[in-house]
């Protein structure tokens, strides 16, 4: 874990590297939402894919954007089926028009249950995905060999590392950015920085799962 919380200040191109993810930030808190994070989400996937490196890659590549389209699609594609999940509980609860009691309640109950279960699943799977595709080439890669990694117990403990130490420092990041002004900007630096620690140490229990 140390490791990966030093990774994006070593190598040749880390500082580049961080000063670009902290543009792409700080120009999605700012000015552009979502579509400016898109580099980002590419160079966080050739993190991953790259887990077995000692220095990050190189951000100032034209792949990198390219990697962050196929890798948007991506994430759409694992998204969609908890927010299908999710639509059709509400549309459940919508329909009944009351107060959710005895049959209601357990279809609330389960739907929600269903729905969380779905979208850890999506987390849990999305890397593996991400992380395939930077490796192969083509879409459908992120679809396929999952599996084997999946189950894999190093894939998860970097998983579950990974993910609470990107939960955690987004957090800060989030509040940091609500409060603007020069803290909107430091606030843009900790997600950047944090967001490539946390690809860094997925990628590297996907680097030893896939051997």
């Amino acid at each position: 874990m140390f490791e990966a919380l030093r990774y994006p200040t070593r190598g040749e191109h880390a500082e580049k590297a961080l000063l670009a993810a902290w543009l792409c930030v700080l120009v999605h808190s700012i000015a552009l939402p979502v579509l400016a994070l898109v580099p980002l989400l590419g160079y966080s996937t050739v993190v991953l894919e790259r887990g077995e490196g000692d220095e990050p890659p190189t951000f100032l590549d034209r792949s990198v954007l390219r990697r962050g389209l196929g890798a948007s699609a991506l994430t759409v594609a694992y998204g969609a089926i908890p927010l299908g999940t999710a639509l059709v509980t509400f549309v459940l609860l919508a329909e009944s028009g009351r107060e959710p009691t005895g049959v209601g309640s357990v279809i609330v109950l389960a739907g929600s249950t269903t729905v969380l279960f779905v979208l850890a699943a999506a987390a849990y799977l999305l890397p593996i995905a991400l992380a395939n595709y930077a490796r192969s080439g083509p879409l459908r890669a992120g679809f396929s060999g999952l599996v084997p990694i999946a189950t894999h117990a190093a894939y998860f403990v970097g998983w579950c590392s990974g993910s609470i130490l990107g939960l955690l420092g987004l957090a800060l990041a989030s509040a940091l950015v609500d409060l603007g002004g020069v803290l909107a900007v430091l606030g843009s630096l900790v997600g950047a920085y944090v967001t490539i620690v946390a690809a860094r140490r997925i990628g590297r229990g996907y680097a030893v799962a896939v051997g």
